[in-house]
């Protein structure tokens, strides 16, 4: 086991530098990210079939995520775990422009899911072995704005290419910007002299929370924090008094139900914009204006949290996002083409707004009680049971679209929602947040 306070190694590229990997790593990926469910379509596949791939992707996320999380243990080399990640990001994009084929794109995609993730534990775990511990709040800051600025230049290439080329020529661009990332984490990663374990993640909450406050960017959505069992999972969730439905499983519950709300929307959203008559170039600039506005947000949100919600602002947070699904279903019946676009720009970025504070609120208060004991498998759960809810909601969320309807589609993840909503609000009145004003209301005591 090493020390949880490594020394910075004595050659190392320059502070946060080697950060500078992820700018055309995301690029790549998030602009595939908007493509690959307008590319399904283009190949004469439908919303189901999208649902499908987005489900195995999210699927094959979640082993790969533990498999590469104890690699990485075991082999504790950095770099090659970045290379591992450009160049099977670079294999894939080439192959899927070659294979212009539903079932080829399938498999591809799945291959996506176990490759993307290997350097994931390895990014998070080099902010705390090349800096100082003090300074590894900013550090994490640092680099996911920079993951943050990569991703935005993927969203803008791929607006202004879709403007002008075909679609699936894309994927060059992405393989592109991949590829420099081979070069980049070649001459960019250090090894540091002393490395820690992915274990070591789940126990450090002030690192968890800036990276959770960051976590819309594509890569760095899929932490490993350690690796959770069935068993691990029961757990956490029995962790309050005679296994109550109290607190912290509550918390659990209404988190599993906020990420299957998001799937079902996100997932038949392209569709819906693209069969309606938004222009390619047009919906990569929806994506585009949520992440610049939800980045932007992230600057100011905690300070926003503190002064005036509290924690609470999380569960508000809830039931606006829920009023903004019955937008885009009354809008599913009303809007096509420009107008579609305009409203769809709009009140999807307001959903980013609004996730930010959902997503930094709950994580306050899943890290204010986390009790003393059994912290890796409270943490590992709440991961595992996002990453589940994820799966749930792409799967049926095309079916529902396909056989009924978007406004359909859009109403049921309003209502589930808002089921969230109640849940949470539930959980933060056993937590004794009964006031608005953070600093007037505390936490209860931490569960054991």
């Amino acid at each position: 086991m090493s020390s949880t306070e490594p020394r910075i190694p004595e050659k190392k590229p320059g502070r946060g530098s080697w950060a500078l990997t992820l700018l055309p790593l995301n690029a790549g990926v998030q602009g595939f990210s908007t493509m690959v469910p307008l590319y399904i379509l283009s190949l004469g596949g439908t919303v189901i079939d999208v649902a499908l791939m987005t489900t195995l992707y999210n699927f094959v996320l979640i082993p790969s995520s533990i498999f590469w999380g104890r690699m990485t243990d075991r082999l504790a080399r950095r770099r090659f775990f970045f290379v591992v990640t450009c160049v099977g990001c670079t294999l894939i994009f080439v192959a899927m422009f070659l294979l212009p084929d539903l079932r080829a794109l399938t498999v591809l995609y799945a291959a996506l899911g176990f490759v993307i993730s290997a350097n994931s534990a390895s990014t998070n775990l080099l902010v705390m072995e090349t800096s100082e511990k003090k300074k590894w709040i900013s550090s994490f800051s640092r680099l996911n704005l920079v993951a943050s600025a990569g991703s935005i230049i993927g969203l803008a290439v791929g607006f202004v290419w879709t403007s002008a080329l075909p679609l699936e020529a894309f994927l060059l661009f992405c393989a592109g910007a991949t590829g420099v990332g081979i070069v980049l984490s070649y001459y960019r990663i250090p090894e540091p002299a002393v490395t820690l374990e992915t274990t070591q993640l789940s126990f450090h909450p002030s690192g968890y929370l800036s990276r959770v406050y960051q976590s819309m960017t594509f890569v760095l959505g899929h932490i490993v924090l350690s690796p959770p069992s069935p068993k691990g999972i029961l757990r956490a969730l029995r962790a309050t008094k005679a296994g109550a439905m109290t607190g912290r499983a509550l918390l659990f519950l209404s988190m599993f139900l906020f990420t299957t709300s998001s799937a079902l929307l996100n997932t038949s959203f392209t569709p819906f914009l693209s069969e309606s008559g938004v222009v390619d170039s047009e919906i990569f600039a929806v994506s585009l204006v949520n992440i610049v506005i939800q980045t932007g947000v992230y600057r100011w949100v905690g300070d926003i949290i503190n002064r005036f919600g509290g924690v609470r602002i999380g569960s508000y947070a809830v039931l606006v996002r829920a009023a903004l699904y019955m937008v885009f279903a009354a809008s599913a019946l009303v809007f096509r083409g420009t107008p579609l676009f305009l409203v769809a720009a709009v009140f999807y970025g307001m959903i980013g707004v609004v996730y930010a504070f959902w997503n930094s609120a709950t994580s306050v208060t899943l890290m204010s009680n986390l009790g003393q004991a059994k912290q890796g498998n409270v943490l590992g759960g709440y991961a595992a049971l996002g990453a589940l809810g994820t799966v749930v909601g792409s799967l049926f969320t095309g079916y529902i679209s396909y056989y009924q309807g978007y406004s359909t589609t859009f109403t049921t993840a309003a209502a589930v929602m808002l089921v969230s909503f109640f849940v949470l609000e539930a959980s933060l009145k056993s937590f004794g947040y009964t006031k608005r004003r953070s600093k007037d209301a505390g936490p209860a005591p931490p569960a054991s």
